[in-house]
């Protein structure tokens, strides 16, 4: 009966063993894991699980080097580990066409730190000067990587600054833009051709060297020109955007139609219109004031047919940028606020707040960005379509606004820090709106056949009516776009570049959130959907953990001690009451 039990179990045995094996081996062969977190922070996108079973067909890997080594706070620890996490991930989803390689820059003597430093500034990498309350010492970061793929290379900032400034909540946004930040580095370096973008010009619009920063941001990844409508027949179709910066001077019937058979092909467009005539050299007068004057450029009709209306007024909000080298008034602070100078952000109403239970616009464009710095901006509205035209506010004013319409003069007087909040009762105003659908022409039905028949004759493609899928941003302010220039030596001040009447100087998110505009109008593989994941983090609380340090010390090490003591105590008690009670 004994031999006959022992070898039923060694059969079992040998069958769990086998299952074992079994599993090894298919393991080998199959990969595969299960993401238990709530947040799925180990599960990609569609886009990016795409875009890295692509490279598997490739033959050239891509390597990339993260200057995120060293000594630093325990938040930039957890940065790290994300970082690490994610391009594993990376390099299994791509068949180990990505390598990665951490690197300390600042390992090594002072020469060889200050090499290091200055190869690094010439990539466009700068450290980040943080306060280790832990050891009361400043110290600096490098937070960036640099993905190379042959002779090409893009760097990648891993940081995400709420404000322009560092506090250790910005880890949290941080990690939750990795993913699409790398993702985007490896298509763009992986693009044979560039997108191709124009800026529009013949009708008064922006030009060099107030466009110096702009055109600089977009060489970086687009070919860019300059496209007048009167010199051509039409807008090539191989165009991949368009923007419109600023005109001033009225568009030709002519031209109009150019855009509209451009948008009705799929085309793609930046619109940055003011609403009224208005400059801060307007003020240069012994009186101090303006008043500003419609901005005729006949587009109206135009783009209201495509959803929106940007009104003849101006935007004043109490949270606002400050007017640079002026004094609110006798013993008063320089540089005072500027209601004119509204601090653009993706705000909901408080009704649409209410609704979704969220504080801001929930869009990939304008995720966790900072504020946008304005100029006389002008408010938008949406107004309903005949065909599909998804219409969504990406900017607007915070609720303590209102708007301006024309005689009425603009002042410095209106410099008065005695005024509150209070006195401004319009709510939020649209100041950016992203339409993409299916747009109605605004010439349907409205050629002759002559004209048609001309269009025709020129080479040009079949009129259309009605759109295939097209995207177009529509912004009530030309001045984001605009980079200011030093009289004296005549060099380009950055985008966005203004003073907070609290922080001080600072650049604002022009230059982002245009950036973001752009790619999220030519992408069209939803990639860009990955900047609106979010990952949960608990980080703890640094002020108390820091001042509790000693206290949870103690609690952590002594804790579980005296809990092993009072077991043993209570065992060995137990047990000899046990065997007291069975000697009796």
């Amino acid at each position: 009966m004994k031999s006959q039990k022992r070898i039923q179990s060694l059969s079992w045995l040998a069958i769990v063993l086998a299952i074992i094996v079994v599993i090894n081996m298919l393991g080998a062969w199959v990969y595969t894991k299960i993401d238990l977190t709530e947040d799925k922070r180990f599960t990609m996108m569609k886009a990016t699980n795409k875009l890295l079973a692509a490279l598997k067909k490739d033959t050239a890997a891509f390597t990339i080097e993260l200057y995120l080594e060293g000594e630093f706070p325990s938040e930039f620890r957890h940065l790290h580990n994300a970082t690490k996490d994610l391009l594993n991930v990376f390099r299994e989803r791509s068949g180990g066409l990505i390598d990665y390689r951490f690197v300390n820059p600042l390992l090594g003597n002072d020469t060889e730190r200050k090499e290091m430093q200055q190869k690094l500034g010439k990539q466009g990498i700068m450290p980040l000067q943080i306060t280790d309350k832990r050891q009361a010492r400043v110290m600096l970061v490098f937070p960036s990587a640099v993905v190379r793929y042959g002779n090409q290379f893009q760097v990648v900032n891993l940081i995400e600054l709420g404000d322009g400034y560092y506090q250790p909540s910005d880890i949290d946004a941080s990690i939750n833009f990795l993913e699409y930040k790398f993702a985007v580095a490896i298509q763009k370096l992986k693009l044979r051709t560039r997108p191709r973008v124009v800026l529009m010009t013949g009708h008064g619009e922006l030009q060099r060297p107030f466009t110096n920063e702009f055109e600089k941001a977009l060489f970086e990844y687009y070919d860019i020109a300059r496209m007048d409508l009167s010199q051509i027949n039409q807008i090539d179709s191989n165009i991949n955007l368009v923007i419109v910066p600023k005109p001033t001077q009225p568009f030709s019937m002519d031209d109009q139609f150019k855009i509209d058979q451009y948008v009705m092909n799929g085309g793609r467009m930046i619109w940055l219109l003011d609403g009224l005539n208005m400059e801060d050299d307007s003020l240069r007068n012994q009186r101090g004031q303006s008043v500003p004057f419609e901005n005729s450029t006949d587009l109206q009709k135009l783009l209201f047919n495509y959803g929106v209306r940007v009104n003849n007024n101006i935007v004043s909000s109490f949270d606002a940028a400050s007017i640079i080298g002026l004094q609110s008034g006798q013993g008063q602070k320089a540089n005072p606020k500027w209601f004119y100078y509204p601090l653009a952000y993706p705000y909901l109403t408080p009704i649409e707040a209410q609704q979704s239970g969220r504080s801001t616009i929930d869009h990939p464009i304008v995720k966790n960005m900072d504020y946008v710095l304005t100029k006389y901006a002008a408010s938008i509205d949406t107004v309903r379509t005949k065909s599909n035209v998804v219409k969504t506010p990406l900017l607007r004013s915070s609720k303590y606004s209102r708007v301006q319409y024309p005689p009425t003069p603009i002042s410095l007087d209106a410099i008065d820090p005695n005024i509150r909040a209070d006195a401004f009762t319009k709510g939020n105003q649209n100041i950016a709106v992203l339409l993409e659908g299916l747009f109605d022409s605004h010439f349907r039905n409205r050629l002759p056949p002559e004209a048609t028949a001309k269009w025709a004759a020129a080479g040009n493609y079949p009129v259309r009516g009605l759109s295939t899928f097209a995207k177009m941003v529509v912004i009530s302010d030309g001045d984001i776009a605009k980079n200011d220039v030093y009289q004296s030596s005549g060099k380009t001040i950055p985008m966005g570049a203004g003073w907070h009447p609290e922080s001080g100087p600072r650049v604002f998110a022009n230059r982002e959130f245009l950036m973001n505009c752009i790619e999220y109008l030519l992408d069209d593989t939803g990639l860009i959907e990955a900047r609106s994941r979010e990952i949960k983090l608990r980080p703890l609380d640094q002020e108390r953990a820091f001042n509790e340090e000693t206290k949870w010390q103690i609690i952590n090490l002594g804790l579980p001690l005296l809990l092993i003591t009072i077991f043993g105590v209570i065992y060995i008690w137990l047990r000899k009451r046990r065997f007291s009670k069975k000697a009796t």
